[in-house]
């Protein structure tokens, strides 16, 4: 019949005698999906990401605690959850409950909270490290307490905020995660 001939060249290439050329077959090859054990557990957590932060679980999140006593409220608005080198505000507003003027109510905000953030500017300032003092209080009348967080470590932050005027406390916690 016909005689093959490989060339050196062309070594994948069988060619009979009138030089037309036909590929050699492939080997069979089952298709089949590798996974490592650790791209089976990221690979659904990749898929996640995008779902769970169009349900708002990474996004900006306030909270707000209320503390009272005898004498004083206490109502503080801080970010729950905010993202890294962002700037969010927390507010604390403390009244007067009692029936008479208070003289001095000291609002101390937890060293360990606000030096988790930087650039923390508070308004009023402080007079000393990280304690405001509101003098003159009226019977009902309400000061705010104003600090900008700037998200410089990112993790889970835990404080407490009290307000103290002469032996009465209100004190409430609060947390922040920022996210990296």
């Amino acid at each position: 019949m016909s005689e093959r001939k490989q060339h050196g060249a062309h070594s994948g290439l069988v060619t009979n005698d009138r030089g037309s050329a036909e590929p050699s077959l492939a080997p069979e090859i089952p298709r089949r999906l590798a996974l490592t054990r650790k791209q089976l557990i990221g690979l659904p957590l990749l898929a996640a990401i995008p779902i769970l932060s169009l349900l708002g679980l990474f996004g900006e999140r306030w909270s707000e605690v209320h503390a009272a006593s005898r004498s004083i409220e206490m109502s503080i608005r801080y970010p729950a959850r905010f993202r890294y080198r962002q700037v969010q505000s927390l507010d604390i507003a403390v009244r007067n409950t009692s029936g008479h003027a208070i003289d001095t109510i000291k609002v101390s905000l937890d060293t360990a909270y606000i030096s988790r953030f930087s650039s923390v500017r508070i308004e009023p300032s402080p007079s000393i490290a990280f304690i405001v003092t509101l003098t003159d209080v009226r019977p009902g009348a309400s000061r705010l307490i104003s600090a900008e967080l700037w998200g410089d470590r990112y993790g889970r932050h835990q404080g407490r905020i009290a307000a103290i005027a002469n032996f009465d406390t209100a004190a409430a916690t609060v947390r922040t995660v920022v996210f990296p």
